[in-house]
């Protein structure tokens, strides 16, 4: 524990030098109409360390500092005909390295951005084009969505440096936008009904702020909305907004609009544009957020609390996740309503960090709930997006409200705040002491620069049972979920002990985890993890032994070394294993946990102990699946239930169609099954005219695939109409003797439009 605590000191000792760093930068030359009600503390006034400013060491040292700039470059230079969205990356790469760089003063770090903004500069025609299409045909592809990420970057330079070439750059860009569009074209300018590139409004907005100059981008993007290819976003009744219903459910499409017109409130104070903002958040915290923080599945909404959580499920892209984090707070900012700080924490300390590896920094592009994360040096667009959630950390840790401090993250560390007291204007300094999320004793020291009354705010959780802060002898007690207000007449040397509960929550599964809880300690999601529970055979069947007063005892003994991270705990729980003659056995043993952030190949998900299953285990449970086209789903299909499958159903239909799922290491099969998974009137069955569905097997990870049998027990069906099939139902095929195999495949003609599959398993007997 405190190595950790320890590596993020060593860090702090060398911010000190930053503060003052940002006196002489960029200031808006247009003023908002609407004002924040909580305005952010300076990046270069604060300081944070614990498990924080661990993290976002990691980000600048495992990522930041070593950008590949030739890569960043290449293809801008190149500019290939069919281009990856390479102007995308430099964008999210400068936003990031702007917010790092303003709280840290790493010269690396704006040594680097210096090089890429001056190339930047250099690659820009002279009509302000500044993507990658290579001559007509422009904005085909993705030319608006990344000029939006070109303008983002230069912008957020510009904001910490105060550079004008930058600021030139994309006002340039801004003028070339704003002559190439009209109302309605821009939808007709990229993928996903023209969400990527109308999210464009969010910069628009910051450029509109640093330059006082009209443009009519913003306009002509709002009065698409209006149109009838447009969102809807502004059309009533907004207060029954369902973003699965809306365009095309691209959840970090439609968040970024959403953002974009919050910004356009907070310019015009138009409440229009607020509405459907709100409508949205309240649309996902009741039906499409999961534990984590974070929302959709392969970056689509899905029905209401549909919320697969399996590897195949691509759980919560970077790009969703940080569009999540950006709406609340853009919210918390312009009401200042302590909700939205919540869903921060719930965000930050689970699914932010999560997807990052804590031994290196490297990112996921998803993390799932159950599964494995595939952390990797920062080569696409959603590991950018988290490089830039993980880069806005101070921005959501403490600031003022209503004219006070306001404490909203519970860190270690120390920040200098612009104060209005009853008697005029100071500053406080505040140093927070706290092993947080350890436990939740917090002691924070109040330095006024002189003596003044004003109000603190300090957040209670909505999680937290109990919470009480003390000043001079006298206790007061927080609501969850509101802010604490402690007005006096503060003196410097001041202190307020803060003490809180750790409380525990066992949540439940929801329709996609009928029968399933998971464990939520403060504001960590627990996981059970594979590497911490050697006696546990199958995570699948491992559940708590008892649902109510559940104790977590510290395990942080258990922690293996080299493993990053102070927290582990430990529930008594059952265990399903296999005994000599095959048969199944139940028994009471220990289950370590850990938080969601630290886990590596784990579960969040565990059965209730009245509802674990107790039959034969398939190899192939939670191993890799893959299907030869995406289509809707409700989970996985190597999860052994039947009341959860996926479809091929998008894009065109297919001559044939597959489903698959691979195992780590090649296992010994007898027999596979197949669960059918669902009849829609378009398709969802095997078309057997022309013969019945194939069983195939890989021999090995890298080898082919081979036939071993034909699933004869599948009925005789035409693609004419849907057969009489029920949902799950089970079709099985024996082999005609043992083969070992690393994969199982089905394969056969889809009925009508696509087909389905609940389950594909491989059993040893």
């Amino acid at each position: 524990m405190m190595i950790l605590w320890g590596v993020s000191t060593l860090l702090l000792a060398g911010l000190a030098s930053a503060a003052g760093r940002l006196n002489n930068t960029s200031r808006p030359v247009e003023n908002d109409k609407v004002k924040d009600q909580f305005i952010p503390a300076p990046y270069d006034r604060q300081k944070i360390g614990g498990l924080l400013g661990e993290r976002l060491r990691l980000n600048l040292e495992g990522n930041l500092v070593r950008a590949d700039e030739p890569g960043l470059l290449a293809e801008l230079k190149n500019r290939p005909s069919k281009p990856p969205r390479i102007s995308e990356y430099i964008g999210k790469f400068l936003h990031a390295a702007s917010n790092t760089w303003a709280y840290t003063g790493d010269q690396r770090l704006k040594n680097t951005m210096d090089r890429l903004v001056r190339a930047l500069i250099a690659a820009q025609l002279p009509d302000g084009y500044l993507a990658i299409a290579n001559g007509d045909p422009r904005w085909t592809i993705e030319d608006v969505w990344g000029h939006k990420y070109v303008l983002i970057g230069l912008l957020s330079y510009y904001q910490v440096t105060g550079d004008r070439p930058a600021l030139n750059a994309a006002r340039k860009i801004g003028d070339l936008l704003t002559r190439t569009f009209s109302p309605g074209t821009i939808f007709r300018s990229g993928p996903e009904l023209g969400l990527a590139a109308a999210s464009v409004l969010e910069p628009a907005c910051t450029l509109y702020r640093y330059t006082g100059e009209k443009r009519n981008l913003a306009s002509h993007i709002v009065r698409a909305y209006h149109l009838p290819n447009g969102l809807g976003f502004l059309q009533p009744p907004v207060g029954d907004l369902s973003l699965y219903k809306t365009a095309n459910g691209t959840a970090s499409d439609i968040l970024s609009n959403l953002v974009g017109l919050l910004e356009l409130h907070r310019l015009t104070g138009d409440q229009s544009f607020l509405k459907p903002a709100l409508a949205a958040w309240k649309d996902i915290l009741a039906k499409r957020l999961y534990v984590t923080g974070t929302t959709s599945s392969g970056e689509y909404f899905k029905d209401d609390f549909v919320l697969p959580g399996e590897e195949g499920a691509r759980v919560g892209y970077g790009c969703a996740t940080w569009s999540w984090l950006q709406l609340n707070w853009q919210l918390l900012r312009l009401t200042g309503q302590p909700q939205y700080a919540d869903e921060l924490e719930r965000t930050v300390y689970n699914q932010l960090l999560g997807a990052q590896d804590p031994r290196n920094g490297e990112l996921s592009c998803f993390t799932p709930l159950i599964g494995r994360k595939k952390p990797a040096p920062i080569t696409e667009c959603c590991s950018s997006s988290a490089l830039r959630g993980i880069s806005m950390i101070p921005q959501l840790a403490w600031g003022t409200l209503q004219g006070g401090p306001a404490v909203l993250f519970y860190t270690p560390g120390e920040v200098t705040l612009p104060v209005q007291a009853a008697d005029g204007a100071m500053e406080v300094g505040i140093k927070s002491e706290t092993q947080f999320p350890l436990d939740g004793a917090v002691a924070l020291s109040i330095e006024p620069s002189r003596p003044g009354r004003f109000p603190i705010f300090l957040r209670v959780p909505s999680w937290c049972s109990r919470y009480t802060a003390s000043v001079s002898g006298t206790v007061v007690s927080g609501q969850p979920g509101q802010f604490l207000r402690l007005e006096r007449t503060w003196q410097r040397g001041e202190h307020v002990e803060v003490r809180m509960d750790m409380t525990v929550q066992v949540l439940p599964g929801g329709r996609s985890y009928p029968g399933y809880v998971t464990i939520q300690r403060g504001p960590q999601v627990l996981a059970l993890d594979r590497s911490l529970n050697p006696a546990v055979p199958f995570l699948h069947r491992a559940a708590p032994a008892a649902l109510s007063a559940l104790q977590l005892l510290d395990a942080s003994r258990k922690l293996p070394a080299g493993w990053r991270g102070a927290q582990a705990y430990s529930i008594a729980g059952l265990v399903v294993g296999p005994s000599a003659n095959g048969k199944q056995f139940l028994a009471r043993k220990e289950l370590t946990l850990v938080p969601f952030a630290d886990a590596r190949d784990y579960r969040v998900w565990l059965p209730r102990p009245d509802k674990l299953p107790l039959g034969p285990v398939a190899p192939t449970a939670f191993g890799t699946e893959s299907w030869s086209r995406d289509g809707n789903g409700d989970g996985s299909i190597c999860d052994e239930r039947s009341d959860t499958y996926h479809t091929t159903s998008q894009g065109p239909p297919a001559p044939e169609d597959w489903y698959a799922v691979e195992m780590d290491q090649p296992q010994t099969i007898l027999r596979a099954v197949y669960r059918h998974g669902k009849l829609f009137p378009h398709g969802g069955w095997f078309d057997t005219s022309e013969g019945k569905p194939l069983i195939q097997i890989k021999r090995t990870r890298e080898g082919s695939w081979e036939t071993v049998a034909m699933l004869d027990s599948y009925p005789q069906t035409t693609s004419a109409r849907p057969p009489n099939l029920y949902d799950g139902q089970a079709f099985e095929v024996k082999f005609k003797g043992p083969v070992r195999a690393a994969g199982i495949r089905i394969v056969g003609h889809p009925g009508q439009a696509f087909s389905s599959c609940a389950e594909l398993a491989a059993y040893e007997r």
